[in-house]
């Protein structure tokens, strides 16, 4: 039988056959997908959100809710017309002023990034804002890899992951022409879905749903990985080392 590579989930791709071949540019989400700490971060921005929103006369459990709906919790609070364009840059710096301690250095992980970004042109693409993603990599201690750069919600005109034109917007920034050839990592079933409908390639990053504990799983993926670790090993450019996944006949 053919040799296969598990990659941490229940999929399996042929060891022997090429995989996602013509990628020039990748797309790497930040919060729980460039790094994972049990959700400790993401816990701290939505105590942060919740306690902003309190001020705006919104609850936190709606400001939850927001989010789950529209991608972001401030995508929520433009469409429902609570914020304001003008009011959106103030909910992007406060709501991120946070401690960061629970992201913490990863030697690892620089050493996959680090051949992946030999692959092809890479970039942080978040849906959050640009100096949040640029906190986390430092913390990482992988933000002096040479990335092309952060993509945000700003240079999405404030829409999330959920909306067509955040893709359109992610390539022109990054100079690409073909859907085909953009990969993009996200721990978002909702982006993943959105992204696949869109022609990128997707890779879904994480095995647990963070509100139910269930098991996550999302038929456009065409890749599953535990965490970005498995990133180099399913793109060919780095050997197996047991963190996401074993060899099987």
């Amino acid at each position: 039988p053919a040799r296969c590579v598990s990659l941490g989930c229940d999929m399996f791709l042929p060891a022997a056959q090429p995989r996602f071949r013509g990628i020039t540019h990748i797309f790497i989400d930040c919060d729980d997908c460039l790094y994972q700490n049990g959700w400790a971060t993401a816990r701290r921005i939505t105590q942060s959100i919740g306690a902003y929103t309190a001020t705006l006369g919104v609850s936190k459990d709606r400001a939850y809710q927001l989010y789950k709906e529209h991608g972001t919790c401030l995508k929520g609070l433009l469409v429902e017309r609570i914020l304001d364009e003008a009011g959106a840059e103030e909910f992007l710096t406060e709501v991120h002023k946070i401690d960061y301690s629970e992201i913490e250095p990863d030697a690892r992980l620089r050493e996959v990034l680090s051949a992946v970004l030999g692959v092809a042109p890479c970039w942080v693409f978040t849906a959050s804002a640009s100096e949040h993603a640029a906190r986390c990599m430092a913390k990482l201690g992988v933000g002096g890899l040479p990335w092309q750069g952060i993509i945000d919600t700003r240079a999405c005109s404030l829409e999330s992951k959920h909306a067509r034109s955040s893709f359109e917007a992610a390539m022109r920034i990054a100079g690409a022409t073909d859907p085909a050839a953009c990969l993009f990592c996200d721990d978002s079933v909702k982006n993943i879905q959105a992204a696949s409908a869109f022609g990128w390639r997707t890779v879904l990053v994480g095995r647990t749903d963070r509100d139910t504990g269930a098991e996550v799983r999302c038929a456009e993926a065409e890749a599953h990985l535990a965490s970005i670790h498995g990133l180099a090993e399913l793109l060919g450019v780095a050997p197996a080392e047991g963190a996401d996944g074993e060899a099987r006949e």
